[in-house]
């Protein structure tokens, strides 16, 4: 099982600063990837750490200049709520600017609020991320034409260069509803959801293998809270759902990431901060922490 670290572009730590070492000493301690978080204006008293956050793509674009090594990727992009011909131009740049170290995951996103502050139609998101990932795919062949009514844009003969390095954009599909499974089997390189309760995520990995033929086929890249202070691995997230962390208890910690090997998971994104709380210390600890379980 490979890792990547998210770094702190949102929370009460979020600084230049912070973003440089967290980053840096992630790289040092050996992970393949670093992630940013995504959302853009979130409403006031969300109860999430998402209030204060860097922007994911632009974060990204600082990361490809400090770092040398580490893959760099968005957990998880809301491309239904930006103008996905945009964003495909802005990770293109950073993708070649970094040499192809360009990955990606999207999700559909879950905040109403944020997308009517953002002029973006919340009940058709499923269907416009759909086509974003398709529109992705085109000019990453260098395809020159595309339409899409849900999108409502068309072109032709368009020139989209510098082409990326990678012909093929690795991109995992963020989620755990039926929608998000049938998404990431059809157009994902990946499955990408949050771990729960382990006998409820064994269930999910059931539910996503079973789901389509290509399904069964399909890696599974989870994204899971670290917090070398906490004593117990069970926590709830922003919107109310039962997840686990890696914690201070390494026996346990290790018995987590082994039933997640035996469930097929080949690749973990570790969230140091999971409520935008833990200091810059804190999230080196975690890193370590990280880097001892994995060696």
């Amino acid at each position: 099982m490979k890792f990547g670290v998210c770094v702190p572009n949102y929370g009460e730590s979020s600084s230049p600063e912070a973003l440089r070492t967290v980053a840096l000493e992630a790289e040092r301690a050996g992970c393949d990837s670093l992630w940013t978080t995504d959302h853009i204006l979130m409403p006031k008293s969300s109860g999430t750490p998402y209030e204060r956050i860097f922007d994911s793509i632009t974060t990204l674009a600082y990361l490809t200049g400090i770092t040398k090594r580490v893959k760099l990727g968005i957990s998880s992009l809301i491309i239904a709520m930006r103008n996905p011909v945009v964003v495909a131009k802005q990770l293109a740049a950073i993708e070649y600017l970094s040499a192809g170290r360009l990955m990606l995951a999207i999700g559909v996103g879950w905040n109403e609020k944020e997308f009517a502050h953002l002029g973006s139609n919340f009940h058709n998101r499923g269907k416009r991320v759909d086509a974003s990932i398709r529109l992705i795919r085109a000019l990453w062949r260098g395809e020159t034409s595309f339409k899409s009514r849900v999108l409502g844009l068309e072109f032709s003969d368009a020139i989209f260069e510098p082409l990326p390095i990678q012909k093929h954009l690795t991109i995992w599909i963020g989620g755990t509803s039926k929608a998000a499974m049938k998404r990431a089997s059809a157009l994902g390189d990946a499955w990408h959801p949050n771990v729960q309760p382990l006998d409820q995520f064994a269930k999910l990995v059931a539910d996503f293998r079973e789901s389509s033929p290509e399904a069964r086929t399909k890696e599974i890249c989870v994204r899971i809270g670290i917090n070398p202070k906490a004593e117990h691995s069970e926590y709830k997230s922003p919107q109310g759902e039962k997840r686990i962390m890696l914690s201070g208890n390494q026996a346990q910690s290790k018995q987590i990431l082994s039933r997640l090997e035996e469930l097929g998971v080949s690749y973990m994104v570790a969230v140091p901060s999971p409520d935008g709380k833990a200091s810059v210390q804190n999230q080196i600890d975690a890193i370590k922490t990280l880097s001892r379980l994995f060696s």
